[in-house]
């Protein structure tokens, strides 16, 4: 029996191995919070409270022209990049001849792990929209999972845009067909009302399936309101477990509203991240 292959982490507990998209509004911050991640992995620096492992990143950046470009790497903290770790571009082929300068640039430097194209819509080719939704969708981002499928450790992230019309549903507010979602191993939804703003994750590596986040703009980037250790979900758990004095399963799941067997599910992984602990019958914040 074949062991599984341990799946990588780009940033660990955040960001890893796979087809990803990162979705927002138009001058939300999508872009800032993906250079942010960019510079995080090219000098192995820290991440929302982990270490993250030091690579080389292809950025395919089509938003931006050469005369606006070093400002915004100031003000990402990218222009102290070591010569060779980060390789950016504003210009590149679309479509499926893209796609193969990928897979070309990845053969010539397999040190390449992380690989960035904002925005989707511009990458993608401009024929697709002569064909069906959805087939024009699977042929944009199915060869972008099959090159993460043939070259392990590798992360592709797709920053696109949402629909115009509001859903209650963070996956229903992607932009395009439900093809473009479903490529994908991971997905980072931004989300503003008023000043505030969340990051609403769910991904099939990602450890807690599905969480949203609220977050807030510092310099250089976002940061979590929470700091790294609680995601909003986790923070109710919380709060139930100390103003109660610890609750069953079942009861949380009362509380919350959701199933007991995903209460449990719930409490298991803060448990192993050693944030409540079972004793007595009982949950307890740890």
């Amino acid at each position: 029996m074949t062991t599984p292959t341990p799946v990588r982490a780009i940033v660990p507990t955040w960001l890893y191995e796979g087809l990803g998209l990162l979705v927002a509004n138009p001058k939300v911050g999508k872009s800032t919070l993906m250079l942010q991640i960019v510079v995080a992995v090219t000098k192995g620096g820290e991440m929302w409270g982990q270490s993250v492992p030091r690579a080389k990143v292809l950025m395919i950046d089509l938003e931006t022209n050469e005369r606006r470009l070093r400002r915004k790497l100031e003000q990402a903290g990218a222009v102290g990049i070591e010569s060779g770790w980060l390789l950016y571009a504003t210009s590149w082929p679309r479509g499926l001849l893209g796609i193969d300068e990928i897979a070309n640039t990845l053969d010539r430097d397999p040190e390449i792990k992380l690989v960035v194209i904002d925005t989707l819509q511009r990458f993608r080719d401009p024929g697709a929209g002569k064909q069906n939704a959805y087939a024009a969708d699977y042929e944009a981002l199915g060869p972008l999972q099959q090159l993460c499928r043939d070259r392990p450790g590798l992360a592709i992230v797709c920053v696109h845009h949402k629909r115009k019309s509001i859903s209650d549903d963070p996956i229903d507010s992607i932009s395009g067909s439900a093809a473009i979602a479903g490529a994908c191993d991971s997905i980072w939804i931004m989300s503003r009302k008023g000043s505030e703003y969340t990051l609403h994750i769910q991904g099939r590596d990602w450890e807690r399936d599905e969480d949203t986040f609220p977050i807030e703009r510092v310099d250089q980037g976002w940061q979590l309101v929470n700091g790294p250790r609680y995601s909003s979900n986790e923070a109710e758990v919380l709060k139930h477990l100390e103003i109660s004095g610890g609750m069953t399963g079942p009861q949380l799941g009362e509380a919350l509203g959701i199933h007991r067997v995903s209460a449990y599910e719930r409490l298991k992984r803060m448990a192993d991240r050693g944030l409540v602990r079972f004793a007595g019958e009982h949950w307890h914040v740890s």
